[in-house]
Parts: C-alpha cells; sequence; structure tokens
C-alpha cells in the first residue's frame, strides 16, 4: 500500500482549525496581558508622566522594542490599561444589575463589589486615584485617557440611573433626579474604597457595616 494513500485525509470541503495560528494568538493575547499588568503597576506607582516604557519594560520583562509591537505608543498603552479595566468594572456591575436582588440591595450589592474589584487590583486603584484627583470612581477622567472611557463611565451612570428610578418606583430609594443620585452614589463609593486602602488617609475608614448604613440612610426612602 502506498504510504502516501494510507494517511491521507478525505476532503470533506471543511475547514481545519490552524492549532499553529490559535497558539500563537493566545501566546500574543498572554504576552500583551502582562505588559498591561506591568504597565499598570508603573502607572500606579509613578504616574502617567512619570512612569515611562523603560520601567514597564523591566516589570513585564519585554523590551521596549517589543512593547512596541503591541502599542503605538505611550499614550495608546495608558488607553488600553484604563479600558481593560474599566470594561471588566462595568460588566460586573452589569451582572448585580440584572440580578434578582431589589433595587436598594442591588446598590449595596454594588458596593461590595466594587470594594472587591479594587482590592483585588491595588495598582489600579492607585491608577485611577492619580487620574481622577478625587472624583468617582468609574470617573469621566476615563474620557481624557482611554479611547472607550466616557462611554464605560456613562455605562456605569445610566446603569446606575435605572436602578435608582426603580427604587423610587417600588418606594425603596428616595425621590430626586435618578442620575444626580447615582453619580452621588459613585463619589461615596470612591471615596470609601480610597479611605480603606491602606496607608491612604489618617482618616479611620468605615466598616463596611457602618458604610451600608450610610447608604441605607443617605439612599434609601425615608417613607420606608
Amino acid at each position: 500500500m502506498n504510504m502516501c494513500s494510507a494517511i491521507k485525509v478525505e476532503d470533506t470541503g471543511e475547514s481545519v482549525p490552524d492549532f499553529r495560528a490559535q497558539r500563537r494568538a493566545a501566546r500574543r493575547a498572554e504576552n500583551r496581558a502582562e505588559i498591561l499588568d506591568a504597565a499598570e503597576l508603573v502607572f500606579g506607582e509613578q504616574g502617567f508622566q512619570a512612569g515611562s516604557l523603560r520601567q514597564i519594560a523591566v516589570r513585564s520583562g519585554f523590551s521596549p522594542a517589543a512593547i512596541y509591537m503591541f502599542f503605538e505608543n505611550k499614550q495608546h498603552l495608558v488607553s488600553e490599561t484604563l479600558t481593560r479595566r474599566a470594561a471588566e468594572l462595568v460588566g460586573a456591575l452589569q451582572a448585580v444589575a440584572e440580578g434578582d436582588l431589589s433595587p436598594l440591595d442591588k446598590l449595596h450589592a454594588i458596593v461590595d463589589v466594587t470594594v472587591a474589584f479594587f482590592e483585588a487590583r491595588p495598582g489600579f486603584r492607585r491608577l485611577v486615584r492619580h487620574m481622577t484627583g478625587g472624583s468617582a470612581i468609574v470617573g469621566s477622567a476615563f474620557s481624557e485617557f482611554a479611547s472607550d472611557g466616557d462611554g464605560y463611565f456613562m455605562d456605569a451612570m445610566n446603569l446606575l440611573a435605572r436602578i435608582v428610578e426603580r427604587g423610587q418606583e417600588v418606594g425603596e430609594i428616595r425621590e430626586g433626579d435618578a442620575h444626580a443620585i447615582a453619580h452621588f452614589f459613585s463619589v461615596l463609593v470612591n471615596e470609601h474604597i480610597h479611605l480603606t486602602a491602606s496607608g491612604a488617609s489618617n482618616i479611620a475608614p468605615l466598616t463596611a457595616e457602618q458604610f451600608h448604613g450610610l447608604i441605607d440612610g443617605t439612599l434609601g426612602s425615608p417613607t420606608r
């Protein structure tokens, strides 16, 4: 028997996956993530102006030239560093919003999810403080640095406003402009996260129980 005919694969017309291309794409995605992780740490420690590609290269193990294979310039790297986390955070908030909790309980759950998100990403928490100077945690300052930043900010604010509106309809959340209350809620969460960060301030932070009580007292309807 001809060996070639023995191993010949019948042509069925179906495309065969290019596993080598898939492995290359997976490695590229992994390398890109490692650079973004390093950038998050460097920008969080040094700020956007002082943080350099050379420092990111040292932290990531890639040369500056290799970093340019993934990102056009420093501005692009800053943008992608922010956009990655903004997308993750908005996705986490969306999951809470789509759940079965009552509107006020959703806001409480969003507090816990957001706190956990930033506790797990201390470099990103420091980076956001550099960027916003104290404004909302998913603040409009994203639009200055990230190509999709303003979109994520509006997504987050609109999501919170819809929860507030539903809470007002069922008598759980106090009256007032839903978007204003959503923004106020966002600022409260931002400052709570900042104060609970290790060494962030000489002001003693509220406990989780105390902060949830503050949210109840501030946003809850007086007629509940």
